[in-house]
C-alpha cells in the first residue's frame, strides 16, 4: 500500500480524511455516521431558516439574515477544511524509506524519525535503543505500530492508525484527527457552529411558534417536529459550546 493507514484519500490525493471503524456509515469508506449527524445538525436547522424564516425580515432585522448565512458559509467551510486536510501526520517508518524523505523529515523536523539502528519489534529495548538519549530527556517517544521516534505531544490514533503532531483528539463528527495542521480549522467550526446556533435557533422557534405567515399552523405536526428538530440540535449546540470554552481555556 502506498499509504499503509485508515485514512481515504480524495482528489489524487489532495484531501484527505481519517479513518472511522467505529460508527462507519459505509465500512472501508471511512465516512462516520457522527459526521454525517453534524452535518445534519448544520444544513437541516439553517435550510428550515432560510427558507421559511430569513424571507420575513426587513429594514433594520435584515443584518439577522445576513449574519446567519456568513455564519453558514463559515461553518461550513471551516468543517469542510477540518475534515478533508492533514492534521500532522507524521509517515511511518515504511513510507519514510519507500519515498526515500528522510533527509527531508530531518530538516522539517529537526531530528531523525527513523531513529538509531534497526527495530528490534520489542518496545522495551526499541524505546530505550532507538532514541538518542538527548531526545529522550526531552520528552520524545517510541511508537512501536510507526516504527518511528515521534517528538512530545505527538500521539497515535488508533482510529486512523497514524502518528500525528501535536494530537488533542479523534474526532468523528469532523471524521478527522484534530492536531497541529488543522487545529486552527477545528476552533474555527467549533466557534463558527456556535454562532450560527446562536443566530438561528432562537430565531426559529420564536419564528415557529409565534406562526408568523410562514406556513405553520399552531396544530399541525410540522410544528412539533420543527420545535423538537432546533430543541436537539440546541441540546448539541450547547454541548459544543462547553467543548468550544474547554478549547480557549487550553488555548489562554
Amino acid at each position: 500500500q502506498a499509504w499503509p493507514s485508515n485514512n481515504r484519500f480524495l482528489c489524487g490525493g489532495s484531501l484527505m480524511m481519517g479513518g472511522e471503524r467505529e460508527c462507519p456509515v459505509l465500512p472501508g469508506f471511512g465516512w462516520s455516521w457522527a459526521n454525517c449527524c453534524a452535518w445534519w445538525c448544520i444544513l437541516v436547522p439553517s435550510s428550515c431558516f432560510f427558507i421559511f424564516v430569513a424571507r420575513h425580515f426587513s429594514g433594520g432585522l435584515v443584518a439577522l439574515p445576513v449574519a446567519a448565512a456568513l455564519a453558514f458559509v463559515s461553518t461550513v467551510a471551516f468543517l469542510i477544511l477540518a475534515c478533508c486536510s492533514d492534521p500532522g501526520v507524521l509517515p511511518r517508518r515504511s513510507v519514510i524509506l519507500a519515498t526515500k524523505s528522510e533527509e527531508q523529515l530531518i530538516e522539517l523536523l529537526g531530528y531523525n524519525p527513523l531513529g538509531v539502528g534497526t527495530p528490534s519489534g520489542q518496545l522495551n529495548i526499541d524505546r530505550e535503543l532507538m532514541i538518542p538519549a538527548e531526545l529522550r530527556q526531552r520528552g520524545y517517544a517510541w511508537c512501536r505500530t510507526c516504527l518511528i521516534v515521534r517528538p512530545p505531544r505527538a500521539s497515535h490514533c488508533a482510529e486512523c492508525d497514524n502518528c500525528v503532531l501535536r494530537f488533542d483528539h479523534h474526532c468523528p463528527f469532523v471524521n478527522n484527527c484534530v492536531g497541529q495542521r488543522n487545529y486552527r480549522f477545528f476552533m474555527g467550526f467549533t466557534t463558527s457552529v456556535c454562532c450560527l446556533a446562536l443566530v438561528v435557533l432562537p430565531t426559529f422557534i420564536w419564528f415557529v411558534a409565534m406562526g408568523r405567515d410562514s406556513g405553520f399552523e399552531p396544530q399541525s405536526v410540522l410544528l412539533y417536529v420543527s420545535i423538537s428538530t432546533a430543541g436537539a440540535v440546541g441540546v448539541a449546540a450547547l454541548l459544543l459550546f462547553v467543548l468550544w470554552l474547554y478549547h480557549v481555556f487550553l488555548i489562554a
